[in-house]
């Protein structure tokens, strides 16, 4: 091998480039299709460079002892890679949190546009705001106490993005550390420093709950109703857990709803038998007690989901006794702990290409599993099995980790460095059952066994809300959400200059959420460019619109369905959770398809607070 490598540097140019490509197709294709961290790719990267690159060698070497401490100074490591720990890192902030505070606009000198959400999704928008529309008045709000959306709210130990970090950071800013996945706090002080780099902290305000937003078909502006409360106070759901301390109107042109579907304010907690009998202490994961000590305690986690999975090695590693205690199994895919992808690209190929390729390369290997798994659910499901048995035995897996379902009809869980497995051959237990009672001392199943627990968690689910759970309304009158239909994912039908942000359930928020930003924009620059004003889509006469916006079976997405809009049958009206097709159909589409402007806008939005009004006198009568 090390002689194949010196003799590179008598090969010809595209030579060398083909073996560069073969290089990185074969240890990607063997790191995506593993599923577990290859051997030793960092030797090829170090050799490569020695021998064709020694200008970036220093730099390298420089980056590899930062990132990976264990390397020998030989730089050839005997043993897989890791990522280093990422520990139980502070939720406060090292850069200030905002303290604006929004001018009172009014009818006659209304902002330019007003983002309501300061998660990924809002910084996001704002990033392109910023750069497209640099004379905007712009502002955004958010109901938290700091910025972050879900990375602020979510705070139990061990928290974690659920896709690789590669499609999951903004593609502006490059994600700073080295693991496949990244941690909660990582991520939010990320959001931060974006935040931070285009301005956003010094036009957001906090603690700023959008109880209602009233578009006026007379003046074309949107009337946003906020509830403030004190700096530092969480306002979600208009102050279930602060006091709001003033009320404030805001008028608008544009208004973008950035703040997801999760609602913040509370979880799910599903109605299990005997819950209040409990003796111990109860947690619900989205309200994780500040310094909750779980050494030496026995924890039972009661779910199966995302927060589930990241939780038994968390807690297993605070030294507690971990039962996971499941209805159904889950699908859970190890990740390797250190994004390979990433690591080999970046060695390899020139720094303004390598974080693209291998941003790329991850959303065609996201896709490619996802059409596997749908188109050829046998063989995926016999993938996942031998995936699994690599950590632990088959009668476990056959016990706890088969479920009656296909791959991604649910989302699949995901395990860096198969953390969940380890922390099972390490003496945490998954358990499957059904619970048939909660006893002051325990959980007591259908078999009649009794699982002893000192906390009782339960990671049973999310709810969803539309818009924050804010009113949508049309000249005063309030829209129920099941007359709205979605528009592409981004839009809702009649409602002019109003736009949202929802990412894809199969694959990285972010990749849409980006997506939906930089189709605004130039939506907005069409409108400007016209001097229409306004832009609404328009549902076609007698089309279809009575399919859900999220098509997926996960139960916390079925039982709030009826709380969310809307979507078509077909394309315009239809969101595809398929980035590939989007990227084309989105981008490159034609913006005026199913679009009413200027003043057709308003007579559309003016035709839908008719029909609500008339339906609700009908049912009234």
């Amino acid at each position: 091998m090390d002689k194949f490598f010196s003799d590179l540097r008598f090969c010809s140019k595209p030579q060398v480039s083909a073996l560069k490509v073969a290089a990185c197709a074969l240890f990607v294709t063997v790191d995506n299709f593993s599923g577990c961290q290859i051997r030793r790719p960092e030797k090829l990267a170090f050799l490569y460079l020695q021998v064709t690159r020694p200008s970036r060698f220093s730099s390298f070497i420089h980056r590899l002892r930062a990132n990976y401490p264990q390397a020998k100074r030989t730089f050839i490591f005997v043993s897989p890679i890791k990522a280093r720990p990422l520990g139980i890192v502070s939720h406060m902030n090292t850069t200030h949190i905002s303290s604006a505070t929004l001018r009172d606009s009014s009818p006659d000198s209304p902002h330019d546009l007003v983002i309501i959400g300061a998660g990924l999704s809002g910084v996001d928008l704002a990033h392109h705001v910023s750069r497209n529309f640099p004379d905007w008045d712009w502002v955004a709000v958010d109901s938290n106490s700091d910025i972050g959306g879900t990375w602020n709210t979510f705070r139990y130990p061990g928290i974690r993005s659920d896709s690789d970090m590669a499609t999951f950071s903004f593609p502006f800013k490059k994600w700073p550390h080295s693991g496949t996945l990244g941690s909660g706090a990582n991520i939010k002080e990320y959001a931060r420093e974006a935040a931070a780099d285009i301005g956003l902290l010094d036009r957001l305000q906090l603690s700023t709950y959008v109880r209602r937003a009233n578009f006026h078909t007379d003046t074309g502006l949107w009337e946003l109703t906020l509830s403030i409360g004190p700096n530092g106070t969480d306002m979600s759901e208009g102050g279930a857990r602060g006091v709001a301390q003033k009320e404030q109107t805001i008028w608008t042109r544009r208004t973008h709803f950035a703040s997801g579907y999760y609602k913040h304010a509370e979880g799910f907690t599903a109605a299990i038998p005997g819950l209040h009998n409990f003796s111990g202490e109860l947690i619900h994961p989205q309200r994780w007690p500040e310094n909750l000590d779980v050494r030496g305690k026995r924890c039972i986690i009661i779910g199966s989901g995302a927060t589930a999975v990241t939780l038994v090695p968390a807690l297993h590693d605070m030294g507690a006794h971990v039962t996971m205690l499941q209805r159904t199994p889950t699908y859970v895919a190890p990740l390797p702990e250190v994004d390979t992808i990433s690591f080999i690209y970046e060695a390899l190929l020139p720094e303004r290409i390598a974080a693209p390729a291998a941003r790329h390369t991850h959303i065609w290997r996201d896709m490619i599993q996802y059409w596997l798994c749908q188109g050829v659910p046998t063989l995926a499901k016999g993938f996942f099995w031998l995936l699994n048995r690599c950590f632990i035995s088959a009668e476990e897996i056959n016990k706890n980790f088969r479920p009656p379902y296909n791959p991604w009809d649910q989302r699949v869980c995901k395990s860096p460095g198969g953390d969940i497995f380890k922390a099972i051959n390490d003496g945490a237990r998954v358990v499957t059952g059904k619970i048939t009672q909660v006893e002051a001392t325990g959980v007591r199943l259908q078999d009649g066994t009794l699982l002893e627990a000192d906390i009782l968690i339960t990671a049973t689910g999310l709810e969803l809300q539309a818009f924050g759970n804010a009113e949508l309304a049309i000249d005063g009158v309030v829209l129920p959400m099941n007359k709205l239909v979605s528009y592409r994912g981004l839009m809702m039908n009649a409602l002019p200059n109003f736009s949202y942000t929802i990412g894809y359930l199969n694959q990285s928020w972010t990749l849409r959420a980006d997506m939906t930003s930089r189709y605004m924009v130039a939506l907005w620059k069409d409108v400007i460019r016209r001097d229409q004003g306004f832009a609404a889509p328009k549902l076609p006469e007698g089309a279809r619109a009575d399919k859900p916006l999220l098509e997926m079976e996960s139960g916390y997405i079925q039982r709030s369905v009826h709380k969310l809009p809307k979507q078509g049958e077909d394309d315009p009206w239809r969101m595809r959770h398929d980035y590939v097709y989007e990227s084309r159909r989105l981008l490159a589409s034609d913006r005026d398809h199913d679009m009413a402007f200027g003043s057709d806008a308003t007579t559309a939005a003016k035709a839908l607070a008719t029909e609500v009004l008339a339906a609700r006198e009908a049912a009234a009568a």
